[in-house]
């Protein structure tokens, strides 16, 4: 009897394609807690947030002074994008680690009539082990 499993056909997908047709979102481990999504931020400037986002993209740039800043564009749950800002410190306490989705706490700020995030705390969400991998050791390098 051929069995079919949706996580063990995403590790597939990201082995012979170097992406998953399914939601990056679905392969997360870990329980999402209640949080915002993108198309809301217009409603909540100026109050801290709770939002997931997948890593589009990250634009390092230098400070006037020399340190490190950055930029982030991510994709949340319902598929709308979303910018973050990072700032030096921040960045320092919380790096970016690759590819995969992203729990993101900070500050809606509005510019130029455009919500973004000023990032206070970001975590990398873990990612379900690969089912056809040998004593549930994961294949890392394809997800990051």
């Amino acid at each position: 009897k051929l069995t079919q499993d949706p996580i063990e056909d995403a590790y597939d997908e990201l082995e012979l394609l170097g992406f998953s047709l399914e939601s990056p979102f679905e392969l997360v481990s870990e329980n999402f807690e209640s949080s915002v999504l993108a198309c809301n931020l217009k409603n909540v400037i100026g109050q801290k947030v709770l939002i997931y986002g997948y890593l589009v993209t990250v634009k390092p740039v230098s400070t006037k002074t020399g340190s490190r800043m950055a930029f982030g564009y991510f994709v949340d749950y319902a598929g709308e994008f979303f910018d973050t800002t990072h700032f030096s410190k921040t960045l320092e306490n919380f790096p970016f680690r690759g590819m995969g989705v992203y729990k993101i706490v900070g500050k809606v700020m509005e510019e130029f009539g455009h919500p973004s995030i000023e990032v206070f705390h970001m975590q990398k969400m873990g990612i379900k082990p690969d089912p056809r991998s040998v004593d549930g050791v994961e294949l890392e390098r394809l997800t990051g």
